[in-house]
């Protein structure tokens, strides 16, 4: 995972080189941690978007 980084008013993390199903159950966990608040989505994208927080929003919490 890399260093997150703000981005509008959402907290960004990256976590790449796996499969779309595993990088969601992991991102899935991490929202479900003691102290995550509600309302945490990811982003399913590539490398090849247009502009960071392009792609398909997956709500996680």
């Amino acid at each position: 995972m890399h260093e997150g980084e703000e981005v509008g008013d959402a907290y960004v993390y990256f976590i790449t080189a796996a499969s779309e199903a595993t990088l969601l159950r992991v991102a899935a966990d991490v929202a479900a941690l003691p102290g995550v608040p509600r309302g945490v989505f990811a982003m399913v994208t590539d490398d090849e978007a247009a502009n960071l927080g392009a792609g398909r929003r997956v709500p996680l919490s």
